[in-house]
């Protein structure tokens, strides 16, 4: 069971990580964080602050160190896929044993394939995963699965804005872990959190949007409710949408691409920017290995065409060398 008062760290404090700090600490919850550079020094002076809804939080959390993670019942991994790969080798010695880890990360996880059946069967995904080192790292029963469908901006000002609510998706990577206790927690401090039994669905289910709405907008400039008003680009993103469906359907997840309400939540999700956008806005590497090479990846794999995501993601990478 997990204790009713967490002692947690939050490895990563861009816009995600943040909100979740700032709410977990808010609702009683003991909370560190792990930054790096420059955010570390920004938090050690000025701590962090977050505008959810209607109500404004301010929090100065204590700085841990990634050499001894040892006091925490469960680290929250809030980082771009990308950063995984030279960051997880660092973080699991540092963990206790019995900790659990909670990786609130966009796309195809490195750990979809651990215990799973047929194509990947226990295979690394080589887009998130690129040297098969993430895959052993941790036993399926520490991982909690989780899916993020918060909308969360960070401003230059390291001011942290939450557009709607926070609400997660959680579910077993493989055992039984505590995740009743675990979302009634978050659940406390205002977090919507919902446990799904098929988290590899649910992973599905939000690679669909993110693929395609994110690498669109990347590419474009264009804000979500700009997508939902036009009428050439609503056809790139139902076709994109559609492509990923009919890859989870291939690998045995099919999921409802629920194209109508994609549609109609990019028509009221108002001028903002996705997450890709705002990294290429900024200058950063966006997310297109977990977003989009990891899907095609498996695509290729299995012999699923899918030539919509491969051209979109083909030009914004030019993009971003172009940039």
């Amino acid at each position: 069971m997990a204790p009713a008062r967490l002692k947690l760290c939050v490895v990563g404090a861009g816009a995600i990580g943040t909100a979740l700090a700032v709410r977990l600490a808010a609702g009683g919850h003991e909370v560190a964080v792990l930054a790096r550079g420059a955010r570390q020094t920004f938090i050690a002076t000025h701590g962090l602050t977050l505008r959810d809804g209607d109500r404004d939080f301010a929090f100065r959390p204590a700085l841990a160190d990634l050499a001894d993670l040892s006091a925490y019942d469960l680290v929250i991994v809030a980082v771009k896929a990308g950063a995984l790969p030279a960051l997880l080798p660092r973080l699991a010695p540092a963990m206790r044993p019995d900790a659990l880890l909670m990786p609130a990360i966009n796309g195809l996880p490195w750990w979809y394939a651990l215990g799973e059946r047929a194509p990947l069967g226990d295979r690394p995904i080589a887009a998130v995963d690129p040297d098969g080192a993430l895959l052993p790292l941790f036993e399926p029963e520490r991982l909690i699965g989780c899916v993020v469908y918060s909308r969360v901006t960070m401003l230059g000002s390291g001011h942290v804005i939450v557009s709607g609510r926070q609400e997660l998706q959680l579910g077993a990577v493989g055992g039984d872990p505590p995740l009743a206790a675990l979302a009634a927690q978050f659940s406390d401090t205002g977090i919507a959190v919902r446990v799904d039994p098929d988290i590899r669905r649910a992973v599905w289910r939000k690679l669909i949007r993110n693929a395609a709405t994110n690498v669109v907008t990347a590419l474009t400039g264009a804000t979500l409710e700009q997508l939902g008003h036009d009428a050439e680009t609503i056809r790139l993103v139902t076709d994109i949408a559609l492509e990923v469906s009919n890859l989870a359907a291939r690998v045995g997840r099919a999921v409802d691409p629920e194209i109508e309400e994609l549609l109609a939540v990019l028509r009221s999700a108002g001028p903002f920017a996705t997450s890709m956008l705002q990294d290429v806005r900024h200058g950063r590497e966006p997310e297109l290995g977990a977003i989009a090479q990891a899907p095609l990846e498996l695509a290729e794999l299995v012999g699923q065409p899918m030539p919509t995501l491969r051209a979109v993601a083909t030009l914004l990478r030019l993009h971003v060398r172009a940039r």
